[in-house]
């Protein structure tokens, strides 16, 4: 490339390039641009490498674009896919909340009308089961205004098992069989029995003979006692029942502390025996 003096030589201005002409800036002449082969190549070469330049600058920004694009749509995809899930997790959710919504309210109601059927039963049962009752009470306390002291008496075998139970209970509670050299010789025996009716209470004394003898059976002593039962009734069957293990024996002031027990029957009658008692006949031997 050869250098050439770039001034107006007309003027020797300053001259100022315009695509492939030179103008004069004081007497506005215009130049051509004088290029050689190699200036030519040189401006090829120039071109190209400025073209390639633009061209990668021109891919780059491209592919800038693109990448850029490329994360805004996959950000854009991923925000779309996030939207999605959470709306189909949300009507899920929904569904299921609404399902078991559904369900507990069923659940509720069917809790609901299980109780008031319970409640309901439970109360009728009740009204059934007081109405019985108080229908067997009215019968019982009917059957125990009915009842009379013959038809006590009736009872041999009710009788006979108080006579047993009270015997028992008597020589149960005589720890010493030995008082004064004497000794209790066999078992009490029933000599009297007595029915007390006040209203509805019921009840019924038993008197018993305790013969204390001695070794030899020269000497003996007798010794009386009272045991007494309450609350008889009558059952469905007219049969008599009282608790006969309740049994207690009764006595007063009178009786002998010694023997733990009467010297006598009319003091038991006198003492113990309420006035108005129906008096049941027994059998010789304690027998009904």
């Amino acid at each position: 490339m050869r250098l050439t003096n770039i001034n107006c030589p007309q003027c020797d201005g300053q001259l100022y390039q315009q695509q492939d002409k030179f103008y004069c800036s004081s007497c506005g002449s215009a130049f051509n641009i004088d290029y050689d082969a190699a200036d030519v190549e040189y401006a090829k070469l120039i071109t190209e490498a400025d073209r390639t330049r633009l061209l990668m600058e021109s891919n780059r920004a491209i592919l800038e674009k693109d990448q850029e694009l490329r994360r805004k749509f996959e950000t854009h995809e991923t925000k779309q896919e996030i939207k999605q899930i959470v709306k189909t997790q949300g009507m899920t959710m929904l569904g299921s909340l609404i399902m078991y919504g559904i369900m507990a309210g069923l659940s509720s109601i069917v809790f609901i009308v299980v109780l008031v059927i319970l409640i309901s039963n439970s109360v009728r049962d009740s009204r059934q089961r007081n109405k019985l009752e108080d229908e067997n009470e009215k019968a019982r306390i009917e059957r125990l205004e009915d009842l009379s002291g013959e038809d006590i008496a009736k009872d041999k075998n009710f009788i006979e098992n108080t006579i047993a139970a009270g015997a028992a209970y008597d020589t149960s509670l005589r720890s010493s069989t030995t008082i004064d050299d004497l000794h209790l010789d066999g078992v009490p025996e029933a000599v009297g029995c007595y029915v007390v009716k006040e209203g509805t209470e019921i009840s019924l004394y038993n008197i018993y003979e305790n013969n204390f003898v001695s070794d030899d059976g020269e000497d003996n002593h007798l010794v009386y006692s009272c045991v007494l039962f309450e609350n008889i009734e009558s059952d469905e069957t007219d049969h008599i029942q009282c608790d006969l293990k309740s049994c207690k024996r009764v006595q007063d002031g009178d009786f002998d502390a010694h023997w733990v027990g009467y010297e006598s029957i009319d003091q038991i009658k006198d003492d113990i025996i309420p006035s108005g008692a129906y008096e049941i006949e027994l059998e010789e031997g304690g027998v009904a």
